[in-house]
């Protein structure tokens, strides 16, 4: 894989590649090469492309450089993920926030989200016996039956995990990795934020707020976050699963566990 980054038309003189670690997504690389340093991902579709070059014209996404079927290069920011730092939990939620609303307000238009196809995937994709792909698909459909479709659709980051904000020394901020990048409503945005973070459902009331702040965009419909909030705590656990299978990494199995029993919990009020 290093050997064909550094072969890239975009490079003439690689020094160095070396592996990265932001979280669960793709494989991502620091690049030193021409006397400047680049950071470099694996993409799977367009999608991400179109996203991350309208992301970084609103300047909240690092410039793209180069970019083609398999990779995305862009600057590199000398900075954390907010995940690894000592924030207070209140500023992360703001600093993500703020990220989330320019994502929405942005004129890229990818994929109609589709839940459906999603779920559907995920079950299909796991060594589930026939028996507990039953249990999941009934489950599936009584979560799914009560999403709305017909709301305002807008250009959602679809993986606000905190691992995907950089943060520098001047708390200057930007959001990466929009491989999740879909059109959905608001609330599937906030409702996979609260849930990929493990944000407690104490915190969702400010999220709300900090959300509808000066800002003409629609109000939260809140039954509808929760509403999705259940499906995102349901594939979470799904993608997990399937992630542990393929790694038996014990990191991921307690991630799983972790979205499960939130999604038993909020399913059974």
């Amino acid at each position: 894989m290093k050997d064909s980054l550094s072969a890239l038309p975009c490079f003439i003189n690689v020094e160095k590649i070396s592996s990265i670690t932001l979280g669960l997504s793709q494989k991502c690389f620091k690049v030193n090469a021409d006397n400047k340093v680049y950071f470099a991902k694996t993409i799977t579709s367009a999608i991400e492309v179109t996203v991350a070059l309208n992301a970084a014209k609103q300047v909240f996404s690092p410039a793209v450089y180069y970019h083609d079927q398999h990779w995305l290069i862009t600057d590199y920011i000398d900075s954390n993920t907010i995940t690894n730092t000592a924030i207070h939990m209140d500023k992360k939620i703001n600093h993500a926030i703020k990220l989330m609303k320019k994502c929405h307000q942005l004129d890229a238009k990818p994929a109609k989200f589709s839940p459906e196809k999603i779920t559907l995937q995920l079950i299909n994709n796991n060594d589930y016996s026939v028996q507990e792909k039953t249990e999941l698909l009934r489950l599936s459909e009584s979560i799914l039956s009560v999403l709305n479709h017909s709301r305002d659709l807008v250009c959602c980051h679809g993986d606000l995990n905190f691992s995907n904000i950089l943060i520098d020394q001047e708390e200057n901020t930007w959001l990466v990795d929009f491989e999740c990048s879909c059109a959905a409503p608001v609330e599937y945005d906030l409702a996979m934020f609260i849930a990929v973070n493990n944000i407690k459902k104490d915190n969702v009331t400010v999220i709300i707020e900090q959300y509808e702040q000066g800002t003409h965009l629609m109000n939260i419909n809140i039954k509808l976050l929760y509403h999705y909030l259940a499906f995102s705590y349901f594939i979470n656990s799904l993608w997990y699963t399937h992630a542990y299978q393929d790694s038996n990494d014990i990191k991921l199995f307690n991630l799983q566990q972790q979205q499960w029993k939130k999604f038993i919990a909020l399913t059974d009020n």
